[in-house]
């Protein structure tokens, strides 16, 4: 009985077993079922997603694409309509400096010269706009080229010179010790130098500004100072902020975008500018770049030119007084700066006047002085014979260039002074000057073009289109030809590599290939260096620009060794 008893408990153990493994499976297989599904779902909603994130990512590129375009198309549209805007303007400023050059009632060049700067302006507001969409674009490209900083400089100051000069302001400019050539940017940097130099004339009414270049150890610094209103320390970073105008009067300002431009300029070449001025006191604006040597000669002759002389400069100007004294002392003088009111006494081989008094010079020459040397501004050259006949044994042009400065105190006196020489006429078209093609559609331009090149002594061939210009040159001979880079037909990149095309098949001399362009950026400039062209102009075509880009050639069209 007991046996069965046991096999009996046995058994039911046996069977609750079973059933609890059965109970287990099944609950497993539920599990596994529930895992299942979860996996499924995960596996759904991933995929769901891995889609929706593929769709956002599509999106993304194609929103990315579109404002790519749109940028594209922005920079298009702008590049097309400052070109077309460059093009009249460029011909109102260049026939407005033809006419400038005729005889004007005093009331008839005022008219000009206010339709000759409002033209300018808006060129420089043009520039601006395709300046700031080309940086926001992320389109701008600096170049890369040796230079020199003074020869720089001293072109900013002379250029800027006349509208300064013409609110009664001084303007001068100097380069410490150890100016050396660099590389980096030029043009870059002139615009620079321009707008900040630019903008002090333009808020200075009284005293003056001053351009300054130092070489340090480690960094190139350029600083324009003026003597202007200045302002408050806490708004000197609002300055460069876009669309900023600072003016205490609307007409004196712009629309806000140069100084901007000219920080993200600096920034771009690895510098910076900052600004510093108080109420009342001026401001100083400064560009610090990295200093690159070009490793080539130094800017300045280091041994000294003026050793040993004794020079004495009078000036009650704030600029070009201190700065003349002390590029006297880098160059080796022993230089004294005077009032126009003090004594000139004896001892000194030359005395430097900022005036053009007569009685200033005939005071120098009752204290022996050796030579006497008025300083003049290039609107005051018409008074130059009275004043050397009055007892100045010379003059030097403001702003004074260090090379002028040395040049005009190491040369010796002549022991009479003589009048200046009078400008030679023109020489006529023809008579030992260059045959050049020119290829321009714009009439106005093209008007432009043949006066400067008439006026340098040079026959012109006018063409309006760059198909044109190569059946000319397949005819004919020339010098040197002017290409329009946007002309109908064929453009001037166009015409250029035909040109040299057939000056390569007949065995030519290669001719001078300049072109001309309302555009004269980077791409522009690019192109047409690889289009077999020698040299870039922009618009407004400049004489002398044109004079320094023909100098290459002589009379007889040869190139110069």
């Amino acid at each position: 009985m007991a046996f069965g008893m046991a096999a009996a408990f046995a058994g039911g153990l046996t069977v609750g077993a079973l059933a609890a493994a059965a109970l287990g499976r099944r609950a497993l297989r539920r599990s596994r079922a529930a895992a299942a599904a979860e996996l499924e779902s995960l596996q759904d909603a991933l995929w769901r997603a891995t889609e929706a994130e593929q769709h956002a990512r599509a999106a993304r590129e194609a929103a990315l694409e579109a404002a790519e375009a749109g940028d594209r198309a922005k920079a298009r549209f702008l590049a097309n309509v400052t070109h077309e805007m460059r093009t009249p303007l460029s011909g109102v400023i260049g026939t407005t400096d033809l006419l400038l050059e005729t005889p004007l009632a005093p009331d008839q060049r005022t008219y000009a010269n206010a339709v000759r700067r409002s033209a300018a302006a808006m060129l420089d507001l043009v520039d601006e706009i395709l300046d700031h969409s080309r940086i926001e674009a992320g389109g701008l490209t600096l170049q890369d080229e040796p230079f020199d900083p003074v020869d720089l400089l001293e072109d900013v100051a002379e250029l800027l010179a006349p509208r300064a000069q013409a609110k009664g302001l001084d303007l001068a400019c100097v380069a410490g010790p150890g100016a050396t050539r660099l590389r980096g940017d030029p043009g870059r940097l002139r615009q620079i130098l321009l707008n900040l130099a630019g903008n002090a004339i333009k808020f200075t009414a009284q005293g003056g500004v001053g351009l300054r270049l130092d070489i340090l150890d480690d960094e190139v610094r350029f600083s324009v100072v003026d003597t202007g209103p200045g302002f408050e320390p806490a708004d000197a970073e609002r300055l460069f902020q876009e669309f900023t105008r600072d003016a205490p009067d609307p007409a004196t300002g712009g629309v806000g975008l140069g100084l901007a431009i000219s920080r993200q300029l600096a920034v771009a070449m690895g510098g910076s500018i900052a600004a510093e001025g108080r109420p009342g006191a001026g401001a100083t604006f400064m560009l610090r770049l990295p200093l690159r040597r070009a490793g080539d000669a130094p800017s300045f002759d280091v041994r000294a030119p003026l050793a040993g002389r004794r020079v004495l400069v009078v000036s009650d100007a704030p600029f070009t007084g201190p700065w003349l004294t002390e590029r006297l002392r880098d160059a080796g003088a022993e230089a004294e700066l005077a009032a126009m009111r003090d004594e000139i006494k004896p001892g000194y081989d030359a005395v430097l006047i900022d005036s053009l008094a007569p009685a200033r010079a005939t005071a120098a020459k009752a204290a022996g002085v050796g030579r006497v040397i008025v300083l003049v501004t290039p609107a005051e050259r018409g008074e130059l014979a009275g004043l050397l006949s009055a007892g100045f044994d010379g003059y030097l042009v403001k702003p004074v260039r260090a090379a002028s400065l040395d040049n005009r105190l190491i040369a010796q006196p002549s022991n009479r002074p003589a009048a200046p020489t009078p400008a030679e006429p023109a020489p006529a078209p023809g008579a030992g000057g260059l045959r050049v093609l020119l290829a321009e559609d714009d009439p106005v331009s093209s008007l432009i073009a043949i006066a400067h090149l008439n006026r340098l002594g040079h026959t012109a061939h006018h063409v309006a289109d760059g198909l044109s210009a190569v059946s000319a040159f397949e005819g004919g001979s020339y010098d040197a030809a002017l290409l329009d880079l946007r002309m109908p037909e064929l453009d001037g990149c166009g015409a250029a590599r035909r040109i040299r095309a057939i000056e390569a098949a007949e065995g030519r001399r290669p001719a001078l290939l300049l072109a001309v362009t309302a555009n004269a950026g980077p791409d522009d400039r690019a192109a047409a260096l690889a289009a077999g062209i020698n040299d870039v102009l922009a618009k407004p075509l400049e004489r002398k620009a044109l004079a320094e880009a023909l100098a290459p050639l002589k009379g007889n069209g040869s190139r110069v060794a």
